[in-house]
């Protein structure tokens, strides 16, 4: 019985041993190769997959970045830029306008003693600048009171220039709003044939005359005027004159009545009207230069 229970024991013991010793085995043995090489080259494959994935966003972005660029460039480049604009000339009519101041015979209505002719005439020199000369002729009789006898006549020239201050709206367009100066002078002779000074007091006249005198006059105009062209080069046009006496030859004391071209003789300014009609006649050409329009 001993003998039995011993074997029983020494065969269990063996075969916990011999299990033992094959769950050692299972657990050191390494896994296959074939398993361990897939799983390498599984990771392998989808880190490339990754990387590549990686370098082509990032080549993607860096096309993407550099086209955008050259869209942007070329496309500044290809901004419309504003063209220059230049400066246009044309050519005008211009020659010799002469007209005649027709306001010197309503003065006969006014002062009957005294008869004028006045003939004005310019000419354009540039762009905006005229030229411009007056000459005239007067005479003056005053001879319907007893106790006074005058006669008196002279010629007289002005010259100067103008300038128009008229932006013109068409090429054609020949009106004038003017403003100038003037140089005047006049050579006239007068006389006193007779004269009676009555004195009441002493109940007593004084008789007598004053001889043929010739006399020279200088003066100075500022003119500001308007001319209309009323038909094809026919003007209308009028002005005012501020007249300043510069020096005369007069005598103070028997002064002449007019001096041709300015006026009175006793003043030392003169305010005068003019109206003229004239006549261009085309002789040349101008060039006129227009700037370009801000606005534009």
């Amino acid at each position: 019985m001993i003998i039995l229970r011993t074997l029983l024991y020494t065969l269990f013991i063996s075969l916990f041993a011999v299990t033992a010793q094959a769950q050692v085995k299972k657990d050191t043995i390494p896994a296959p190769a074939k398993d361990s090489t897939q799983k390498s080259t599984s990771n392998a494959g989808l880190k490339n997959r990754q990387n590549t994935a990686f370098k082509a966003q990032a080549a993607k972005d860096t096309t993407g970045t550099k086209a955008k660029s050259a869209k942007d460039s070329a496309a500044l480049k290809a901004k419309p830029v504003p063209a220059k604009i230049v400066d246009s000339t044309y050519l005008s009519n211009a020659g010799i306008r002469i007209g005649l101041d027709i306001s010197r015979f309503a003065l006969l209505y006014f002062q009957p003693y005294r008869t004028d002719v006045t003939v004005q005439a310019d000419v354009r020199l540039g762009q905006k600048i005229y030229g411009a000369i007056e000459t005239g002729w007067n005479r003056t009789s005053h001879n319907t009171d007893t106790t006074y006898s005058y006669k008196g006549s002279g010629i007289y020239s002005t010259i100067g220039i103008d300038y128009d201050f008229m932006k013109k709206k068409e090429t054609t367009e020949q009106n004038m709003l003017y403003g100038g100066i003037r140089y005047g002078i006049a050579r006239n002779t007068y006389e006193i044939p007779f004269y009676t000074i009555k004195n009441d007091y002493w109940d007593a006249n004084t008789q007598g005359s004053y001889p043929k005198t010739t006399i020279t006059s200088h003066w100075i105009e500022l003119v500001f005027g308007l001319r209309v062209e009323a038909a094809k080069n026919l003007f209308l046009g009028w002005g005012v004159r501020e007249k300043i006496m510069l020096s005369s030859g007069a005598d103070d004391s028997h002064p002449p009545i007019v001096i041709p071209g300015y006026g009175s003789g006793t003043k030392r300014s003169q305010f005068d009207m003019t109206y003229t009609v004239s006549y261009m006649i085309p002789l040349y050409k101008v060039k006129v230069h227009v700037p370009p329009d801000k606005k534009k």
